[in-house]
């Protein structure tokens, strides 16, 4: 006889899906780590004064000597890294997470929800924790959505809306940021495709993320009173859901919110492109700075979409096919650009154990549940 605590299996489709995604994931790491790896191959074989030693293997030999021999290339490239560099990168990196917990806070004040600041930092950190470990970048916002709901008794909806106003605004921001700085970059949208399909995917998520803001923050299409409200009021199970959808209105009317948001945001933007960018002088890679405040914000918003567990693969691709071209003020090669996203991977992987470790240590993983209002 089962357990009363054991947990029900998984539905089939879910765990299909992450099988999925697992999938999709290991093959795009397999994809780019195989062509850097024949490409570094056939440079070491140049080095050596052998230029048609490549051509003279077999398919299998090829892959081996890749598979053996620049693996080792990649961790020179990467122990190149100083150590002031690497300390600046890895500050950068957490102050991000800060950064975002106290625009998160902006989000629950409009909504009448005060948390100490300590327990939004302390959240912030555990949600990236789970960002990180639960193969996927929304096990996090999962985590905030119930603490914050645990909060109070009236207003579960919308403190658990005030994680996705949170997530919405941080995305436009980063979309914003990236659409600015593709100006400097226009020579090599005109040069390389792949830069256009960049900005298109941007652009396109621009729309929708204006769109999605402007309809809930500036209009009454969510309003209870709207047509949607009056259909999805005949269902008892949305009301609660359809009055924070409603209260989506408040933040467009808080222009203090909008623009604490957005100072936050430019802070945290900053802080994102700053750690890539110490990692690079790091590196002593030659990449232009104004490169890099548009690669770095467009590859972590392509990298939040559903495609992979935390962007893997999606990420180290978009890295190596945008940073590794032939240009005039570029000399960046495939295995180091591969080398910065990694890199750049492992610290956030790093603050993510931190997360962990406040998870664990601390003895109260929630705030304490709020009474019910009189």
């Amino acid at each position: 006889m089962a357990s009363p605590t054991a947990h029900p299996p998984a539905p089939p489709r879910r765990t299909l899906g992450q099988f999925l995604r697992l999938a999709v994931c290991g093959l795009l790491l397999a994809a780019i780590f195989h062509a850097i790896f024949c490409n570094e191959a056939q440079i070491d074989l140049l080095a050596q004064g052998k230029p048609d030693a490549w051509k003279s293997m077999s398919l299998w030999e090829q892959r081996r000597y890749a598979w053996t021999h620049s693996p080792s290339k990649l961790l020179e490239t990467a122990r190149r890294l100083d150590p002031a560099n690497l300390g600046l990168a890895f500050g950068l990196c957490g102050a991000l997470i800060f950064l975002g917990g106290l625009r998160w806070r902006e989000a629950l004040r409009v909504q009448g929800l005060e948390l100490p600041l300590g327990e939004v930092t302390r959240l912030s950190f555990v949600a990236h924790f789970f960002n990180a470990f639960l193969l996927g970048s929304t096990g996090g916002d999962v985590w905030k959505a119930y603490a914050a709901a645990r909060s109070t008794r009236h207003k579960k909806a919308e403190a658990a809306l005030t994680v996705f106003v949170d997530r919405l605004v941080g995305i436009l921001a980063l979309l914003v940021f990236a659409g600015i700085f593709a100006i400097p970059n226009w020579p090599l949208f005109a040069r390389f495709r792949r830069y256009d399909g960049v900005g298109l995917a941007i652009f396109g998520m621009m729309v929708v993320a204006l769109v999605l803001a402007g309809a809930g923050f500036f209009t009454e299409v969510l309003s209870e009173q709207g047509r949607l409200g009056r259909w999805a009021g005949r269902f008892p199970w949305a009301r609660s859901p359809l009055r924070a959808l409603a209260s989506c209105r408040l933040f467009g009317r808080n222009p203090g919110f909008l623009w604490r948001s957005a100072l936050l945001s430019l802070a945290i933007n900053v802080a994102i492109v700053g750690t890539f960018a110490s990692l690079a002088s790091g590196l002593g890679l030659q990449i232009p700075r104004w490169n890099l405040w548009f690669v770095v914000p467009a590859v972590v918003c392509l990298a939040a979409l559903p495609i992979t567990p935390s962007g893997l693969g999606v990420r180290e691709n978009l890295f190596v096919v945008l940073l590794a071209v032939d240009f005039p003020g570029f000399g960046v090669k495939p295995a180091e650009a591969l080398s910065l996203s990694l890199l750049g991977y492992s610290l956030n992987l790093a603050w993510s154990a931190i997360g962990g470790l406040v998870y664990l240590t601390v003895r109260k993983h929630l705030p304490p549940e709020s009474p019910p209002p009189p």
